[in-house]
């Protein structure tokens, strides 16, 4: 998810039933670089307390943030890491309409578009009915849409009807970017949306070079937005979140847009996109090789499940382990392969860059928000309750790596709409990072259903991970004690027990001593 762009109003918990936002005493005793570890992505630091927020072992911010409570937090945490997001993968409205200077000089060639066409006579700037030389592609398809936005040198178009008869879209003008006259035979063309509110930028080699009049010349997207990096108090983070730097991006067809035009050529891609994806692969990666040369001796990861994991010290696995729908419940084969394939996330976590700061992200409510950007928060609402499986299962699944975990409500707002603290976090309030340390990798301990349960050992208690359809029971072979829980006592019943029934998609931690 893009993950720079702030267009959510951040609410807070009203009535909430059970106790999610314990207190975190500064004395509480802790196993340094114990596990669990724990991160969180965009708190809200003039809402939230440097209390609740120093809990956490790693933070990522936006540029947004309060500065002055993340220099607080250097000073009682000295062992929390802060990073900053960073991404060029997408620009928001909110960027255009503050007028900066660099985004003026951005012209239509640079956004990742759809299909488009000529215009077939000029236009003045006042003007809203578009004359253009087609309105189907070659196999018959629409290449306008109500509600389309559309992009043509420097402005951006709104679509609010068709006429097939006389070859015309009525449009809504200067559309956040400002109204100008066009020429007879320039390109128009729809721009491609995957974040509410934003345009998705062309990463690719085969970006068109346009010269901008900055005085370097032709260049195209990546090579003009490297040329304009900056970063404000740079002293103050230990690194960056690159976000959405994935391998390919054919994915956005056909749910996120008809058609992809990487070239700017109006032509049909007839390849099935392997050539683009191979052109955007190869443009994210001169970019994060850029990064790493200017950001010397900083952290970089990324949002990209995976992706480009070599070059990074760690990846976010966004709405993980679920599957970014509330509705359908995930396979084990969706678990495991964002869990256990090559770019999944155990070996992400134990790859790359050292530190690693790899981060499993489990989402209550995992579906996108509205298109125009707005979101109900479940947190705001009286009454609210985690889902208390959900946390075990994301948790549990973590712990089956080496990375860091964080429970957040949505990717609308990440933290900052609402931090929650769990039992499992820190055993009921007794010790951060009470676990201690891995002492083997994770094994399989059963095949069940439509899958295999999995689990790990742990100096101080066993984690164990049921991604199956189904029920299961687990022979410990010793004896081991349930968390003495506040949040889900009939889970964690503070008893002892030698043998585990497991529901599918849950998980539990398990003490060596009560």
């Amino acid at each position: 998810m893009i993950n720079y762009i702030v267009i959510f109003t951040i609410v807070f918990l009203n009535g909430c039933t059970e106790d999610i936002n314990s207190d975190n005493p500064a004395d509480m005793p802790s196993i340094k670089d114990g596990y669990p570890k724990l991160a969180m992505w965009w708190p809200d630091t003039r809402k939230q307390s440097p209390e609740e927020l120093k809990r956490y072992d790693w933070i990522g911010f936006g540029a947004w943030d309060d500065f002055s409570a993340i220099e607080n937090l250097k000073t009682i945490n000295p062992d929390q890491k802060h990073f900053m997001d960073y991404s060029i993968t997408e620009t928001s409205w909110s960027d255009w309409q503050n007028n900066t200077e660099v985004m003026k000089m951005i012209p239509s060639e640079w956004f990742l578009t759809q299909l488009g066409t000529l215009l077939a006579l000029p236009m003045d700037a006042d003007q809203n009915k578009v004359f253009v030389e087609d309105l189907l592609d070659g196999q018959g398809n629409a290449l306008f849409e109500i509600d389309d936005e559309i992009t043509c040198e420097y402005e951006t178009m709104k679509v609010t009807d068709i006429n097939l008869q006389e070859n015309t879209v009525t449009v809504e003008r200067g559309f956040v970017r400002e109204a100008a006259s066009h020429s007879k035979g320039v390109r128009i063309a729809p721009q491609i949306t995957f974040w509410p509110k934003t345009w998705v930028m062309n990463m690719s080699s085969m970006c068109p070079k346009v010269d901008v009049g900055d005085g370097n010349g032709p260049q195209n997207w990546v090579e003009f937005a490297t040329r304009y990096f900056e970063v404000d108090q740079m002293d103050l983070w230990d690194g960056f979140i690159v976000d959405r730097i994935e391998d390919d991006q054919s994915w956005l067809v056909p749910d996120w847009c008809r058609s992809i035009d990487p070239d700017f050529s109006n032509q049909t891609i007839t390849d099935g996109y392997g050539d683009f994806d191979a052109a955007w692969n190869q443009g994210c990666a001169g970019f994060l090789e850029f990064l790493r040369n200017e950001l010397s001796g900083k952290v970089l990861i990324s949002n990209t499940s995976g992706d480009y994991y070599e070059s990074l010290n760690g990846a976010i696995y966004e709405g993980y382990p679920g599957n970014w729908n509330n509705l359908v419940p995930e396979t084990y084969q969706d678990w495991a392969d964002r869990t256990l394939n090559k770019k999944g996330y155990i070996n992400v976590s134990k790859s790359g860059f050292k530190p690693n700061y790899t981060l499993a992200e489990t989402y209550e409510d995992e579906d996108m928000p509205n298109d125009d950007g707005s979101y109900i928060n479940p947190y705001d609402q009286p009454g609210f309750t985690p889902d208390y499986q959900k946390l075990r299962y994301g948790l549990t699944t973590a712990l089956l790596g080496d990375g860091y975990f964080s429970y957040e409500i949505n990717t609308a707002g990440h933290g900052g709409l609402g931090l929650m603290w769990f039992d499992e976090y820190d055993n009921t309030g007794k010790q951060r990072g009470y676990l201690g340390q891995p002492k083997e990798d994770a094994y399989k301990v059963m095949d069940a259903g439509d899958g295999s349960v999995w689990r790990r050992e742990f100096e101080n208690g066993t984690v164990i991970c049921n991604p199956t359809n189904m029920e299961v029971m687990v022979e410990l072979g010793s004896t081991y004690w349930f968390i003495d829980g506040e949040q889900s006592p009939d889970i964690n019943s503070g008893k002892s027990v030698n043998k585990l029934n497991l529901g599918p998609r849950d998980g539990r931690i398990l003490l060596n001593t009560d």
